[in-house]
């Protein structure tokens, strides 16, 4: 069973769109709940009894017995059902480790067809006295929701995710992710024969694209800067490497564009053109 855990997270679980913020409220109307977003592993804890089990989308599976150091600040659910399947991050480097914000299915009831104020309800009953459930806060003007990211990103998040409590679980378009800079997850796709190259067999400008709609790569250019904690050694053909940049030009590339970190928790196929779309 666990080793089809992996795929039910990949094939289920609620996707962020990365738009501007009129046009997200435009099809959401506020009030809007507003979340902060955590820089970790997008994980599904699975309980069954007295068993739990965390499954990442991209193929990790996680046991008290194998991943001792993780379950160990996870806190005994004493309020929680027999069985349920909530969503959530993984963090390795803070106290916590576990942070949860959504519920899709306790004991034989399939929750995802409930509105997130509800679920939000059945969560916090889950969740009571664990510390493990993501605050969030109601929101009323695009004002409000700028202010609550610049407060999240002044506390060190990456910023926030902002859903519809009127949505079902999964609804497309639904939850939007907002972030202090313009960044893109990208696949390298080669790289330049410089002169630094030869010399040193390192590369130091790579080029980089994204899935379309259709599958297809699309090139959004060359990126030829990297932050100091990036090593230029590690960012081979295949990596993925999140890139932040000024804008997107006419032309689909990226403008001033610098690698901040390679993304070894993603895949290729993750690299989608939507995010910038």
């Amino acid at each position: 069973m666990s080793d089809r855990l992996p795929n039910y997270v990949e094939e289920n679980y609620s996707r962020a769109v990365k738009t501007d913020l009129g046009t997200w409220l435009g099809r959401n109307p506020p009030p809007c709940f507003v979340e902060p977003k955590y820089d970790g592993i997008r994980v599904f804890l699975f309980k069954s009894g007295d068993k739990l089990v965390l499954s990442s989308k991209h193929g990790g599976v996680y046991t008290p017995r194998a991943s001792p150091n993780v379950f160990a600040r996870i806190p005994e659910f004493t309020h929680a059902p027999d069985r349920a399947i909530l969503d959530g991050e993984y963090v390795a480097r803070e106290e916590k480790g576990l942070f949860l914000f959504d519920v899709l299915q306790v004991d034989d009831r399939d929750l995802t067809s409930k509105r997130l104020t509800e679920r939000k309800e059945i969560l916090r009953s889950i969740l009571k006295g664990t510390g493990l459930e993501v605050p969030y806060k109601l929101a009323k003007t695009a004002d409000q929701i700028n202010a609550l990211k610049d407060d999240m990103v002044e506390q060190g998040r990456e910023g926030v995710v902002v859903k519809n409590p009127q949505s079902t679980y999964g609804q497309p378009g639904s939850w939007l992710k907002l972030k202090k800079f313009d960044t893109i997850d990208v696949v390298v796709t080669g790289y330049q024969d410089t002169q630094e190259l030869r010399r040193t067999g390192t590369a130091r400008s790579w080029s980089v694209a994204a899935y379309d709609d259709a599958g297809n790569l699309v090139d959004l250019g060359n990126v030829g800067s990297t932050t100091e904690r990036v090593d230029p050694r590690q960012v081979k053909k295949g990596s993925v490497v999140e890139v932040r940049f000024q804008e997107v030009t006419r032309d689909r590339k990226l403008r001033a564009p610098f690698i901040v970190r390679i993304r070894h928790d993603k895949t290729p196929e993750e690299c989608l053109l939507s995010q910038v779309a």
